[in-house]
């Protein structure tokens, strides 16, 4: 689960640079898409859902906010996701970003699944 503040406006209002860089994000992690549904909102703002074949990314913008929040909920291995994450923060270049990773679900192996807080002030 991503939070992402102080990201340029312009970016966050931009259906097509967010819908190309969840494809890249998905296409580079290895991860697969079954498709995504998405609605720009008026005068600003932008959601959307991508359908994955272990479960989803969904990302919502508050352009006059300078604000995004990101989950990537992957049923997949779990560096699949966290590469997926990197991508999107990368393209989007927050200011501020708190990275939640959590294991969920009925399997839990903490060996295999980190669960932990990130936070980056620039």
């Amino acid at each position: 689960m991503l939070d992402l503040y102080g990201v340029e406006p312009e970016k966050l209002d931009d259906a097509i640079f967010l819908n190309k860089l969840i494809s890249r994000a998905v296409t580079q992690s290895g991860l697969k898409s079954f498709g995504t549904l998405y609605h720009k909102f008026v005068p600003m703002g932008f959601t959307s859902i991508t359908l994955l074949e272990a479960s989803h990314i969904s990302i919502h913008t508050w352009p006059e906010y300078k604000h995004a929040t990101i989950d990537i909920f992957a049923c997949d291995k779990w560096e699949k996701a966290l590469k997926a994450a990197d991508i999107i923060v990368e393209g989007l270049k927050p200011k501020k970003l708190k990275k939640v990773v959590k294991s969920r679900g009925y399997i839990y192996n903490p060996e295999a699944t980190p669960t932990y807080i990130t936070e980056k002030n620039e």
